[in-house]
């Protein structure tokens, strides 16, 4: 990274810290009188700037700060146009709590949101499901769990291979914080498989199968290449691991 975008990198994550501290009015800069309207259109031109997939090339170090914070926009937005919520939101603001009462009350809402989230992910509503993960980690930033389902979310269909690679490497940094995250290994095989990095995939397939042993679909990835993989043969098996990340046979190995 150059100076010139080290530089850029350390004003944007200033900015965007400031950004998540503050309240909601400011976050979005808004008055407190600023009518839903008001609350909505400055949503969308703060998204403009604040998205985690408009990050500038080269700054993509930002991009976890920027999840967190366009997760409190959300919020902010979801809050202030609904004049009930924005009623308790004010009357909250006039009386602050204790640090441990707070801490509870998120942790317990971040709960929430989350199994909100994990019950829209099985009904296929992706976008119903990310909009309560970013309100979860809102409320508990440092969750790891919370943080893995939310870099899976954004490994859309129709992802590039960089992109998937950028999400595989996120996912990378996550396990390095949580190497026991059955979640983070199932999805990184899934991100790696995409990647026709089979091996790769399948090691961590085998890991969350270890970990949790109810992960059924873990446990069958697993046999499906392990059954794959002896029916090909000794000549077939030495010449798709030449050619495995490239295409080739193992290419077809694992059908998407």
């Amino acid at each position: 990274m150059s100076p010139e975008q080290e530089k850029r990198l350390s004003a944007l994550r200033e900015a965007a810290q400031k950004l998540v501290g503050a309240d909601y009015f400011v976050a979005l800069g808004v008055s407190r009188t600023a009518s839903s309207e008001d609350v909505k259109k400055a949503f969308l031109e703060a998204a403009k700037t604040w998205h985690p997939d408009r990050v500038p090339a080269g700054l993509e170090d930002a991009r976890p700060l920027l999840s967190k914070l366009f997760a409190r926009l959300e919020l902010a937005r979801a809050t202030l146009s609904d004049p009930a919520r924005r009623k308790q939101y004010l009357d909250d603001l006039a009386k602050p709590a204790t640090a441990a009462t707070a801490g509870d009350i998120s942790s317990a809402e971040a709960t929430l949101e989350f199994r909100k989230a994990e019950a829209l992910l099985k009904k296929h509503d992706a976008v119903g499901a990310e909009a309560h993960l970013r309100k979860a980690l809102q409320l508990a930033p440092s969750n790891v769990e919370y943080q893995v389902l939310l870099v899976w979310l954004q490994a859309k269909p129709n992802s590039t291979p960089a992109r998937l690679g950028e999400l595989a490497a996120d996912l990378d940094r996550l396990i390095g914080r949580e190497s026991t995250s059955e979640r983070a290994y199932f999805y990184r095989g899934q991100l790696r498989k995409r990647l026709d990095q089979l091996a790769k995939a399948h090691a961590d397939f085998v890991r969350a199968a270890e970990l949790d042993p109810r992960n059924v679909d873990a446990a069958r990835e697993v046999r499906i290449y392990t059954m794959r993989k002896e029916k090909a043969g000794p000549t077939a098996k030495a010449s798709a691991s030449a050619e495995e990340g490239v295409g080739g046979f193992f290419k077809k190995l694992f059908k998407r």
